[in-house]
């Protein structure tokens, strides 16, 4: 399963990779939008490496682009053992996945049951909601909208306010029993690592486009120790839905998976069966790798 070449293809919001083996097997990936530069690193760092090491290829690769090469090395793996990736991790811990979209009549008519919003919210019965202020909020105002927003009890508030300051987020943590998620925005696990010790995050909020599978499961098993859950962001194509899924199946601590809503374009790509959502849940993949089919004419087309 040595790796012979990478490609790239970029979009606006978000790069997919395509690794090929020198017998031929492919993999998929993709990652936020990565720079030329950034891709020719990884093509030198992985290119003549067996693709099974995707451990080893983490702690080489800086960046989003990692973030690709770490899902299209594990989708070559699932495909060389005829298996879903998930099941390399482990094997499933659930059989269908939670979804969180952003709120829309159409996101609802999808058969989406948990939304984003973006401030305070009227409760609808069979609904549930997570409050994104978007980090406009000073901890002052972070720490009055926790307090306001208990008796509508949100799944959690997201990132109220810049999370720089370590100090203020924990007065908005003791001040309130609301919920706290963190994350979308972190580059360095140890950032996650002193919300965990210091008690002031409740939802560890990883970006799947960021970090990977790999990434993600080390902080999960972080949090796993605090009892802490896993519901990781993603708001690029479906390649990374794909690998959401396994990364979600594979988790104990997993709680819900944010993702865009399907459309055409990412239909398209994937099929529709990947981002399809009934009731609220969306289904585990069972092909071998990621289980996807990617259109790559589509996406040279798109790219």
């Amino acid at each position: 399963m040595t790796i012979e070449k990478l490609e790239a293809f970029s979009k606006s919001n978000f790069t997919a990779v395509k690794l090929t083996t020198r017998d031929g097997a492919v993999g998929w990936g993709e990652c936020l939008p990565a720079t030329p530069a950034a891709i020719a690193a990884a093509t030198k760092t992985v290119v003549g490496q067996d693709a099974s090491r995707y451990e080893w290829a983490r702690t080489q690769l800086h960046g989003p682009v990692g973030a690709a090469v770490n899902m299209a090395m594990l989708d070559i793996c699932g495909k060389a053992a005829k298996a879903p990736v998930y099941q390399l991790l482990g094997g499933p811990t659930r059989n269908k996945v939670r979804a969180l979209t952003a709120w829309s009549d159409k996101a609802l008519a999808a058969g989406h049951r948990a939304f984003v919003v973006p401030g305070t919210y009227t409760p609808r019965d069979g609904l549930d909601f997570v409050v994104d202020p978007d980090r406009k909020l000073s901890a002052g105002q972070a720490s009055s909208l926790a307090a306001a927003l208990e008796k509508n009890l949100p799944l959690w508030l997201e990132e109220p306010c810049p999370p720089a300051n370590l100090g203020a987020i924990k007065k908005i943590a003791a001040e309130s029993v609301t919920p706290l998620g963190w994350g979308r925005g972190v580059t360095n696990l140890s950032e996650v690592q002193n919300m965990l010790r210091e008690q002031v995050i409740d939802v560890v909020r990883l970006d799947i486009s960021r970090h990977g599978i790999s990434t993600i499961r080390k902080a999960a098993a972080l949090a796993e120790t605090y009892y802490i859950a896993v519901a990781p962001y993603h708001s690029g194509g479906p390649i990374a839905t794909a690998a959401a899924l396994h990364l979600a199946a594979s988790l104990p601590n997993f709680f819900i998976q944010q993702v865009p809503l399907a459309d055409a374009a990412r239909t398209e790509l994937v099929g529709a069966d990947l981002e399809r959502v009934k009731d609220g849940f969306m289904s585990l993949p069972t092909k071998p790798g990621l289980g996807v089919e990617v259109n790559e004419s589509a996406l040279r087309r798109m790219a």
